[in-house]
């Protein structure tokens, strides 16, 4: 393989690897709060008025538009057909989601009543945008896992079964019931960066895939 073609296939890791560490900008708040603030729940950081809002929302929409960028790469080395398809445009939509909801952020921070009309509506928007970004991403992983059912490769489908279960499963299903009963007061904030560091991973995983350069449904170019 060419030394031009080795920079090329790097492309798409470096977009992953990018994109995965800002999805988890949760560590970087962290570490500027001095190690503290990891059982809040992510969205109320990036309230307005939060010590680090502007930072986190801004990687949002940063990490957002790189995963859209990864999209042409992961796409070209997937198998044809409507499976393949159907992922790319529901990660288009976990982009738009996330980027929206990092647009319009909760409007109040930890341990702060919203109230107001317009901090409801922006509560709910911020919420919808939310949910529809993380269905979409894990739909779209299952598409990915049906899609490569024959052909692999296998490492990928082993990682992409277990973020389905543990990130799109059971961490949300933890984060729903500790968001209603706050008892102990951190899982609800432990539950959702599972939840984020499983999409982080994932997105680093389609980085890694597509750097590989061959097609899942092809031989590897000699």
């Amino acid at each position: 393989m060419a030394a031009g073609s080795r920079t090329t296939t790097r492309t798409p890791l470096v977009l992953g690897v990018l994109a995965a560490v800002l999805y988890s900008n949760f560590l970087i708040d962290w570490v500027l709060r001095g190690f503290e603030g990891m059982g809040e729940v992510v969205s109320e950081l990036e309230s307005p008025g939060e010590p680090n809002s502007a930072l986190l929302r801004v990687t949002d929409v940063v990490c957002a538009v790189l995963v859209v960028a990864l999209l042409p790469w992961v796409r070209r080395v997937l198998p044809p057909g409507l499976w393949r398809e159907l992922f790319v445009w529901l990660t288009v939509l976990f982009a738009v989601g996330a980027a929206a909801a990092a647009i319009v952020p909760e409007p109040c921070g930890p341990g702060i009543a919203c109230d107001a009309p317009h901090q409801v509506i922006e509560s709910a928007v911020h919420g919808y945008a939310s949910v529809v970004s993380d269905v979409a991403l894990f739909v779209g992983m299952f598409a990915v896992l049906i899609g490569t059912r024959r052909v692999g490769p296998r490492w990928f489908r082993m990682i992409a079964w277990w973020l389905l279960w543990i990130g799109g499963v059971i961490s949300s299903l933890l984060f729903g019931y500790y968001h209603e009963h706050p008892d102990p007061w951190w899982a609800v904030g432990a539950s959702q960066r599972v939840h984020i560091l499983s999409i982080s991973v994932w997105i680093f995983c389609l980085g890694l895939l597509a750097s590989r350069g061959s097609p899942t449904h092809q031989p590897e170019d000699r």
